[in-house]
């Protein structure tokens, strides 16, 4: 090389190296020196407005071709040498990607996605059409959101499989994704579980979030909160999901009782014991942890018995020829003192779809543990869970919605079949066999003092706002703590509410009861008897249901419809994400009617608008409500001539006349779980009833009236009874203010 050869070249790369700190100062890329060369997006999220800078490493010397960014497939800036992008709003919903050439033709890329919406990018070995329910796959997870605190995304390690069941087989997979610890995602609680879900058969995407918020304003207890995302899989756009809260026991969740905690501290606690008495070293620690928690999980007798047979660590010792101590005393690990009753601590769900439904009850609802998941295997916990649920469906099914043991009870033994005739679905040949079911512990216990009123309006208006067809029949959970009452919830799975119709079903029903609705239950026979049929046979449930339909109808419901309202603010947040999950999915998958985003949620806003204007009508009148439903027939044989509230001496009066010669004694049931008899003359009977039950302060109070006979026993009125299902009173109601 010449001299002056020489000099040319260390002329050009001081020129280059100028450039490049005059580049640096500028922002418009930083330089690192590195091993490997390469150019990023420094940013990790794109936002609208936000200059895209670059970082270089190890480029000194290598002169650049051509820097280009691209939105989409649609080239949005070239230059020749490194500089940053402002992404437009014309550039929303594709990803940003820039390609840096070098004159010697080496290309660099990178690319972020840029969404109105968080964007969440799952890396993983296992490619998206390959992901199944049976198996569990590792991955990487970068959750970005420029709304939100560092600490409430994410980048880390994740575990992931496909879950739900009809939704599970579409093309648009719903994912169950569990962390490497607990993360407060994007302002909701920490945990480790979350869900994915993908609502592949909503064209609107809108109506499982709209359905969880209703459920908050509603009073519910436990609600699953959620944050619309885009998700990136192994660089590829899948579209919009629903990053949701996992239905589960804990603390942020379905917070009662862990008993699967228990068992987890008591694998630890055992392998402690290992690791000091020598038999394992230290860094076996975890595996004997995992193994030990898994087995003391899916086996729960220990609880019971006291005395643990680790056959995992018979496995281990017969691999490695070992001697590790294989049987164990419990009261060693555990502190049986101050465990609780095996009186709660449990969630359960209502699906005919799971395979093992070990707590079905006598009336087919297919019930079966979701926590602690092997329920079943503890005999305590399994028999009074079992126990409790069939005394509850056993009061909802009596005449006074109270169990009793000297009542007829009957089980199913044949569900029957289907039949449709003159346009109407009716439920034929249905077989009833007496049961001899018994409960000591609940005798003369009314389902008020077994479950949750308020929950079971909540869920109750939840079906019918919506119009759900999978209410009742899918994904309906029940939690219960150890000194609790049971509890209706949390609300899941609506995708199907609202008039969203699919696979041959026609939901388009904004004018009748989801509960008493014939063609909604006609799949299953356990939904004719779904326990909502009952309870509006209950003038004390009705209500209250009517009481909750009311405070919210001109608050919250009316403030989803409005015009700039609720739902015209979640349509703003996510349409053009929603549009993008359009092009990607051709529609909602499986519907009809409504299958763009577009025309979805404009049949969404009609369905509301008809369905309010419907249900304002039946709930004009507590009267209007029990006749528009149908179910709790009363007769013109009693009536309630009086209700004194001014008696000044702490008791209300009610004033009970008959004509009906067979009645000997009136029962008054008041707010439920009070009950009071006297005796008529001459066909006129008068009850005090304490103040000390009724509800004070201008609230109504509910008093059902029914006739007895000389032994005590209720009359019957055979319009309302159904034999095996219910038995109806001869009886009235009277609704009155304290």
């Amino acid at each position: 090389m010449t001299e002056k050869s020489a000099q040319g070249r260390k002329l050009r790369m001081l020129a280059g190296m100028v450039l490049c700190m005059l580049a640096i100062l500028a922002g418009v890329y930083v330089y690192k020196e590195r091993a490997g060369a390469s150019v990023t997006i420094r940013d990790s999220y794109a936002e609208i407005g936000k200059e895209m800078k670059l970082e270089a490493f190890h480029l000194i010397g290598r002169p650049v071709e051509s820097c280009v960014w691209y939105a989409g497939d649609e080239e949005v800036q070239r230059t020749r040498s490194l500089k940053s992008y402002t992404p437009q709003s014309e550039d929303v919903e594709h990803f940003i990607r820039v390609e840096v050439t070098l004159k010697n033709g080496t290309v660099y890329s990178d690319s972020r996605y840029l969404s109105v919406l968080p964007v969440l990018y799952l890396n993983c070995d296992t490619a998206y059409d390959d992901m199944t329910k049976e198996d569990t796959a590792s991955a990487s997870m970068v959750l970005e959101g420029s709304r939100y605190l560092p600490d409430q995304t994410y980048d880390g390690r994740v575990s992931l499989h496909v879950r739900g069941n009809s939704t599970g087989s579409l093309k648009k997979k719903p994912f169950k994704v569990k962390l490497e610890k607990k993360t407060a995602l994007l302002g909701m609680a920490e945990q480790k579980h979350w869900v994915l879900l993908a609502n592949a058969i909503d064209s609107t995407l809108l109506r499982n979030q709209i359905v969880y918020g209703m459920a908050a304003e509603l009073g519910a207890q436990t609600i699953m909160d959620s944050r619309q995302v885009t998700l990136i899989y192994n660089g590829e756009y899948e579209g919009v999901y629903q990053l949701c809260e996992h239905v589960r026991v804990g603390e942020n969740r379905v917070d009662i009782y862990d008993w699967e905690k228990v068992a987890k501290k008591a694998g630890e606690a055992i392998a402690e014991r290992l690791i000091l008495e020598e038999q394992i070293p230290e860094e076996y620690r975890k595996l004997f942890e995992d193994k030990l928690k898994e087995e003391l999980q899916a086996d729960l007798s220990w609880l019971d018995t006291r005395s643990f047979h680790s056959e995992g660590i018979e496995g281990w010792n017969e691999a490695e020829q070992d001697t590790v101590q294989t049987d164990f005393d419990m009261t060693e690990f555990v502190d049986y003192s101050e465990l609780p009753a095996a009186t709660g601590g449990v969630l359960v769900e209502l699906d005919d779809k799971e395979k093992i439904r070990t707590l079905t009850t006598n009336y087919a609802e297919p019930f079966y543990f979701v926590s602690p998941e092997a329920g079943d295997t503890w005999e305590s916990l399994n028999n009074y869970v079992k126990e409790s649920l069939q005394s509850l469906e056993y009061a909802l099914h009596d005449t006074d919605f109270t169990y009793h043991n000297d009542s007829t009870h009957y089980r199913v033994m044949n569900n029957g079949s289907n039949h449709y005739e003159a346009g109407e679905f009716e439920r034929k040949n249905v077989i009833y066999w007496e049961s001899d079911f018994q409960s000591e512990k609940n005798d003369g216990v009314h389902y008020s003092e077994m479950a949750d009123v308020d929950s079971m309006v909540i869920n109750f208006l939840t079906a019918e706002i919506t119009m759900n067809w999978d209410s009742m029949k899918h994904s309906l959970f029940l939690y219960k703590d150890v000194d609790g009452l049971w509890i209706v919830g949390p609300q899941w799975d609506y995708d199907w509410a609202w008039g969203n119709s699919m696979a041959q079903k026609e939901t388009w029903v904004p004018d009748d009861w989801q509960t008493t609705n014939a063609y909604f239950a006609y799949e299953t026979y356990y939904q004719t008897v779904q326990w909502n049929r009952y309870l509006i046979r209950d003038p004390y449930f009705l209500m209250l249901a009517r009481e909750k339909y009311l405070e919210i109808r001109d608050t919250y419901l009316e403030e989803l419809i409005k015009e700039g309202g609720l739902l015209d603010q979640y349509v703003y947040d996510i349409r053009p994400a929603a549009l993008a999950n359009d092009q990607l999915w051709k529609g909602s998958m499986g519907t009809y009617g409504g299958q763009k985003f577009d025309e979805g949620v404009e049949r969404l806003r009609e369905f509301i608008e008809l369905r309010l204007e419907w249900l304002d009508e039946q709930f004009a009148t507590l009267e209007s409500f029990r006749t528009s439903l149908g179910y709790y027939v009363t007769s013109d044989l009693v009536q309630v001539a009086e209700v004194d509230t001014e008696s000044g001496d702490g008791f209300t009066e009610i004033r009970v006349t008959t004509e009906d010669e067979a009645a000997a004694a009136v029962s008054v049931q008041v707010n439920g779980s009070h009950f009071y008899t006297a005796d008529l003359e001459n066909g006129s009977a008068l009850i005090r009833v304490s103040d000390a039950v009724l509800r004070g302060d201008g609230q109504e109070n509910m008093a059902q009236v029914r006739l007895l006979d000389g032994d005590g026993a209720y009359l019957v009125n055979e319009e309302g009874s159904t034999k095996g299902e219910y038995t109806n009173g001869i009886s009235t109601y009277v609704c009155f203010a304290k």
